[in-house]
């Protein structure tokens, strides 16, 4: 994610704060012939050939302490949340002998639990959760539950 505060500003032109120097630079008092000034008020900042400054918003940290149970028919999947700039999390899941993840389902922030019901008896499944955010996202430790 990125912020960028644009202030009209009138620049390093003139120094008096003297109201009738001040409105002489400036067409009847207009302000914006001044420049333009960029504020970043927290993260990396970069500038562009504008002048404009920009915040990056770094990634969350990742999920720990995945634990996954049988519980009630299904998978019981549960995560400490490490991050505080989380905008969501990604629940994923792959069974036994397929190479890649696929998403069982988005969760809103601060979710640290789920209930899997979408699996198949006599199935070994291993289970990853995701902190997504504009800046990234990080991947929690794996896990591998049979299901009876």
């Amino acid at each position: 994610m990125t912020f960028t505060i644009l202030a009209s500003g009138c620049g390093s032109d003139h120094k008096s704060d003297d109201a009738t120097t001040h409105d002489g630079t400036h067409s009847a008092g207009d302000s914006s012939s001044g420049e333009d000034t960029a504020v970043t008020t927290s993260g990396d900042a970069t500038s562009d050939a504008t002048g404009s400054t920009t915040a990056t918003v770094a990634p969350p940290a990742a999920p720990t302490d995945l634990v996954a149970s049988i519980l009630e028919g299904g998978v019981h999947v549960t995560w400490k949340d490490a991050a505080d700039n989380e905008d969501n999390f990604v629940l994923e899941n792959k069974a036994d002998g397929e190479a890649d993840f696929s998403v069982v389902i988005e969760l809103p922030f601060d979710s640290v639990t789920y209930h899997d019901v979408n699996v198949v008896s006599g199935t070994g499944y291993t289970y990853r959760v995701k902190a997504v955010n504009a800046g990234g996202e990080s991947v929690s430790n794996e896990v591998m539950i049979q299901v009876p």
